[in-house]
């Protein structure tokens, strides 16, 4: 592991390896220091250790029979009643504290890659990762609904979703259903629902602490502790604080904060209820596509790493830009040290009552107030990424012939382009000093920009269930009241050198004897409001009334069946823009323009100040939507023997999209089940067809949103074999063929010079496979146990099948392979050693091309695009004390 860790490459500064090891080793024998502090202070910290050392033995004594029983784990989520895995008629996965600690995840996002059919594009941070089901096309957060012991995050699934839930030791496991009842008992997961549940215990308080450092300077703190206080009472709490540079350091601490919760709650006679609440400030990084070269084989360009570099930097990430939002100053400092910036309150409640012996009410419901502010510099298109010497081309790009002719007057009709390095003032010119620019000669546009998204969502979940010795049923309403705030307060396209940490760059105009006579550029920046400076404001309800049944034919064969039904009402006002509008104090007072001008009435030497791009009118436009849609399903499982048991499902559903029609969906799936002595496995062959999703698609000169169809089939497969007490082989994955259907796809609208030509190819496009979305994605993962059974090694080989960028498929992203090694050693019942290392072999995968490049893959005759790839090799260890 030492070795490892030293060879790890730097990342824009010089790690500190003896701190790092000395943090390590310092956060592995803490946990000895508070074990002698608390067996001073406990008398049952000895007993406690003794039950740990005794359930272990047991455990060695049946790790076989461990591993065929993994199907017999009952599960909550996407039931009206207490269910094993076996006896289920839906596609369930469970991943347990063990399984998730084995995982090591960097987010909540890479905790799904434990799910069979899912595809994670965690490349992004902690979150505002993307993730897809069963062939949907990726590069969204559609069709997956996240929750929280057993509610919904939010109504619409979306960036800001899985920043409300991390990779942290509260987190006491995950459970996945995929199709089926997950269309039933939640809203917007019809292609599967993800139930994080937190950490609760009614018995003899328990607890643990973890301490966690990694080679990107982290320092983490972990807490959770729960159990009972007497008299019925039972309560508890768990968080996380932690601090660290990010694996792709951005020259300033990219990720801080925490979260908080705790619980408190009583048994009555027939039931119990409890209060919980959670807090959370936290400061994620969010890392952007960035420039490689090699379409076939990716690899990192000059003075750009692909593993660890980012573009992002304190000169590029630190502006004051001018918007329209801010009257009278209409300036805005955009500080991308913030990063997301994530502040967050949660208070919900749980009461259960049993009526009678098979009457049982229940109620569960939240109010999240969530608020987040993205400071982040994007990449722009593909095309925009050139050699200086072309981008200062007049022929090529009319901007600057712009720049040269407003200042041709002050150099004699004689002027020259030239670059200027905003925090240098170094001018470069000639070929020679523009090629040698950063070992590359590139430059590129970027948009940096205040991103916000405000929620203020109450959801309730109200149900009552009948159980008998046969029959499962539940009747219940679930309710959600939306009030929400988003939009762009200020962007800007500003323009960079390409390098890691790029540096603004200012487009100047030069007379015969190399002095700046103006420019086109304000501080590298090339345009404000380039997105667009407005707020949108919502309001939306939506309540469901649904019905599932879960009932037993006979010992063999169950047989369910469900249906919801949803009223929705959608309130946006969408805030309008105008279109190049002068910038107020940009041009001389009582200069007519019309008749001198702009150059002549120009208060400065600089271009880009003189107009906003789409700066706010100040008016909203009011959409509303409303409809009532059906949910239905219907399933059934036979035990064919103890080892064997086959199910079958058909479900047909949808997912709201805001003002447009709902996408429908349907899916039909059949699943083979199996466990004995030493293995257990799942089989689930699936049909899935959406129709009328919608999808955007863009060229430089044109955009176009449309509604697609896409049909998809595969093989979920989940599969653990022991064949011995010391091995053990676990793998779970996808095979899968995923089109856009014939008939399906239809133009809504678009804009661009280039309309015409981009809405006749688009016609063409049905038959080709969906953006972002591979046809294989599996991971095998061996393991190794040793001495006797207190350790655990495990190398994860994870593999992802080629796919498109794009939905014409003219850009191919290459299939990669990674391997993640773990390590779990038990020094003592209550002391716990983990380690991790991912992406052990440095590997360069891209998840993404540029989503802001449309089907452009790059200048003609160029082999560098942009496009977002895996996170370099890192490594992560902790130290988990329980007690």
């Amino acid at each position: 592991m030492k070795k490892m860790t030293a060879e790890l490459p730097q990342r824009g500064r010089k790690l500190n390896r003896f701190s790092l090891r000395a943090t390590c080793l310092a956060a592995a024998l803490l946990p000895f220091g508070l074990s002698a502090a608390m067996a001073q202070t406990s008398g049952t910290a000895d007993a406690k250790a003794a039950d740990k050392t005794a359930e272990r033995k047991d455990e060695k004594k049946d790790t076989k029979e461990e591993t065929g029983k993994q199907l017999d784990r009952v599960v909550v989520t996407g039931s009206t009643g207490l269910r094993t895995v076996r006896e289920s008629s839906v596609a369930v996965t469970v991943a347990d504290r063990e399984a998730l600690d084995r995982k090591a995840p960097y987010s909540a996002a890479e905790a799904m890659e434990l799910v069979p059919g899912m595809y994670i594009e965690a490349s992004a941070g902690e979150m505002s990762n993307n993730y897809s089901v069963r062939g949907m096309s990726g590069g969204n957060q559609r069709w997956v609904q996240l929750q929280e012991d057993g509610l919904p995050i939010f109504y619409y699934p979306s960036w800001s979703a899985d920043g409300l839930v991390k990779s942290e030791l509260g987190i006491d496991r995950m459970e996945a259903v995929r199709g089926g009842t997950s269309a039933i008992l939640t809203v917007n997961g019809a292609g599967a629902t993800i139930n994080f549940l937190t950490f609760r215990n009614q018995g003899q308080p328990e607890g643990a602490v973890r301490l966690t450092t990694s080679d990107y300077n982290q320092r983490r703190v972990d807490l959770r502790y729960a159990g009972g206080l007497g008299d019925g009472w039972f309560a508890g709490m768990s968080g996380y604080y932690r601090v660290d540079d990010g694996v792709r350091y951005p020259e300033f601490t990219g990720n801080k904060g925490g979260t908080v919760r705790a619980h408190i709650g009583r048994k009555i006679d027939g039931g119990e209820w409890s209060i919980n609440l959670k807090g959370m400030h936290d400061h994620t990084m969010f890392y952007l596509p960035i420039p490689v070269i090699g379409k076939d084989k990716p690899r990192s360009l000059p003075g750009m790493d692909a593993n660890y570099g980012t573009m992002i930097g304190l000169d590029s990430g630190i502006q004051t830009v001018r918007t329209s939002l801010v009257p009278g100053s209409y300036m805005q400092t955009v500080d991308s040290r913030d990063g997301y910036d994530h502040k967050a309150f949660a208070l919900g409640y749980s009461y259960e009552k049993a009526l009678s012996p098979e009457w049982k009410f229940s109620s569960k419901g939240r109010y999240t107030d969530s608020d987040v502010t993205a400071s982040v510099v994007f990449s722009s298109s593909n095309n925009s990424l050139r050699p200086a010497v072309d981008r200062l081309d007049p022929a090529k790009f009319g901007y600057i012939q712009e720049m040269l002719d407003r200042f041709g007057p002050a150099c004699g009709g004689a002027c020259k382009p030239a670059i200027r390095i905003v925090s240098t003032g170094e001018i470069l010119s000639t070929p020679a000093q523009l090629n040698a620019l950063n070992g590359n000669g590139l430059l590129s546009d970027n948009v940096l920009q205040a991103d916000k998204q405000v929620n203020r969502e109450l959801v309730n979940d109200m149900r009552l269930t009948w159980n008998t010795e046969r029959n499962n049923l539940g009747l219940g309403l679930l309710t959600f009241n939306s009030l929400g705030e988003g939009g762009s307060p200020v962007s800007a396209r500003f323009v960079t050198d390409v390098r890691n940490h790029a540096r603004r760059v200012d487009l100047v105009a030069l007379d015969p004897a190399g002095k700046v006579v103006g420019s086109y550029t304000e501080n590298g920046v090339r345009e404000h409001s380039t997105w667009g400076d407005g707020n949108d404001r919502s309001h939306n309800r939506s309540t469901s009334v649904y019905l599932n049944d879960e009932y037993k034919l006979s010992e063999v064969l169950r047989i369910d069946g469900g249906l919801r039904v949803e009223q929705y009402r959608y309130l946006q006002g969408r805030g309008g823009y105008g279109e190049y509008e002068p910038i107020p104090g940009a041009f001389k007072p009582g200069c007519d323009r019309a008749k001198l001008g702009d150059a002549a009435c120009d208060v400065d030497n600089i271009i880009a100040n003189n107009y906003w791009a789409y700066p706010t009118n100040g008016q909203y436009e009011m959409v509303r939507n409303h409809w009532t849609e059906p949910s239905w399903t219907i399933g059934g499982n036979y035990l064919v023997n103890k080892h064997i048991a086959v199910y079958g499902r058909y479900a047909k559903s949808y997912q709201t999209t805001g003002d447009l029609p709902v996408t429908k969906i349907q899916f039909a799936e059949l699943g083979l089940r199996m466990q004995g002595k030493g293995y257990s496995g799942t089989l689930t062959l699936y049909k899935a067809d959406f129709k009328g999703d919608p999808n955007g698609a863009e060229v430089d000169n044109a955009q176009i949103e449309m509604l697609q169809g896409v049909n998809a089939k595969g093989l979920e497969f989940e599969l653990s074999w022991r064949p011995l007490k010391w091995f053990e082989l676990n793998t779970t994955g996808v095979v899968q063929r995923s089109r856009f259907s014939v008939n399906n796809l239809r133009v809504l609208r678009g804009s661009g010079t280039d309309l015409e030509a981009l809405m006749k190819e688009a016609t063409g496009w049905s038959g080709n496979r969906p953006e972002r979305t591979p046809n294989v994605n599996y991971t095998i993962a061996p393991s190794v146990f040793f001495d006797d059974n207190k350790a655990e090694l495990s190398l994860a080989w994870h593999y992802i099948g080629m796919r498109y960028a794009d939905v014409s498929n003219s850009v191919k992203l290459p299939a990669y392979k990674t391997l993640n090694l773990s390590l779990r050693y038990e020094l003592t019942p209550q002391i716990t050693i983990n380690a991790a290392v991912r992406n052990l072999t440095n590997t360069i995968g891209l998840t993404e091309g540029n989503p802001r490049s449309g089907f452009v893959q790059a200048p003609a005759g160029s082999d560098y695009y942009y496009a977002r790839p895996i996170l370099g090799r890192n490594a992560q260890v902790s130290a988990t004390y329980s007690f």
